[in-house]
């Protein structure tokens, strides 16, 4: 082994030069020998953009979208049960009105000395009149239950085709009508109290005028409010009808509707425990149908809501 320093030549076991004494480098035989085996066992390099593995059991579902919510809600058991007990109010409410004889007791047990012939005269004449009259007061909720049978059946249609929103279209005209009627109502019944309050000379006739104001005003503005509840909610039905691409439009019926219809049954079984208590049948039927049908009503609007909410 020759020293690299001095380049005298020394014992291949030495470890430091005879010349110089400088420390002589050994080349190790082991590092030689593990170049070639460190480049064999070489892991290959990393792939460029490498694709992230997807779990199919944990991947979500894609949401529904509003037209397969509104078909879900319009194709319940609860629709149908809805539509048929909105059928029965309206035979009911056609029973309410030509059923004159619980009115007319109530008179002869009130007067007394009145002749029980007359009150029965009176009591067929009144009923045939108030038949014709019943059935005509009916044709707008008559135009409604053929409507909802109609949103049923295409609702539960197996048919390739798009959902039919005419049943809806009629329901919201007819309801754009009252709302229109009801303004001009209001409107006529504001210009006949205010002319009476100002033109009155008495103070309290005035302020009896005036108290009879905000009462009109609060009774034509709760309804004028429901209905425009009740247009917007048939509108948001009518928007999720026409989206087939799972596109949230951010429509939703109204919650106050619900919560209103509920309300109103309550209010109606009330009524129907009253006219259990007067022995009134047909009257205790037809507020107990009609507590059923809004209360069916709140329930498939709040269900509606529940399906559009899951698509956000």
């Amino acid at each position: 082994m020759f020293c690299q320093k001095c380049g005298t030549k020394n014992p291949d076991n030495a470890n430091f030069c005879q010349g110089c004494g400088l420390p002589l480098n050994k080349p190790s035989p082991e590092k030689s020998q593990e170049k070639p085996q460190e480049n064999f066992y070489q892991s290959p390099p990393p792939t460029a953009n490498p694709e992230p593995a997807v779990n199919q059991e944990t991947a979500e579902p894609k949401p529904e979208s509003p037209l397969a919510a509104l078909k879900k809600v319009a194709s319940s058991v609860l629709f149908r049960f809805t539509a048929f007990a909105f059928c029965s109010l309206i035979l009911s409410n056609i029973l309410a009105l030509i059923d004159t004889s619980f009115t007319w007791g109530l008179v002869s047990q009130v007067l007394g000395d009145i002749d029980p012939s007359l009150v029965n005269d009176m009591s067929r004449y009144l009923t045939s009149i108030s038949s014709f009259g019943a059935i005509v007061s009916q044709i707008p909720m008559i135009i409604v239950a053929v409507c909802l049978w109609a949103t049923y059946a295409t609702a539960t249609s197996k048919k390739d085709k798009p959902f039919n929103t005419a049943g809806l279209t009629i329901i919201k005209t007819l309801y754009t009508v009252e709302l229109v009627l009801t303004c001009i109502l209001l409107a006529l019944c504001m210009v006949v109290l205010l002319a009476a309050s100002v033109t009155s000379t008495n103070a309290d006739d005035a302020m009896l005028a005036f108290i009879c104001v905000i009462a009109v005003d609060i009774v034509f503005g709760f309804a004028i409010l429901w209905l425009v509840l009740i247009i917007k909610s048939l509108n948001a039905a009518k928007t999720a009808a026409y989206e087939e691409h799972g596109k949230h439009f951010g429509k939703n019926a109204s919650a106050l509707v619900g919560v209103i219809c509920y309300f109103m049954g309550a209010v109606n079984i009330v009524a129907a425990i009253v006219n259990l208590i007067f022995l009134s049948i047909v009257s205790f039927c037809n507020c107990a149908i009609a507590a059923a049908v809004q209360i069916c009503f709140g329930v498939l609007i709040f269900r509606f809501r529940g399906e559009m909410r899951k698509l956000k």
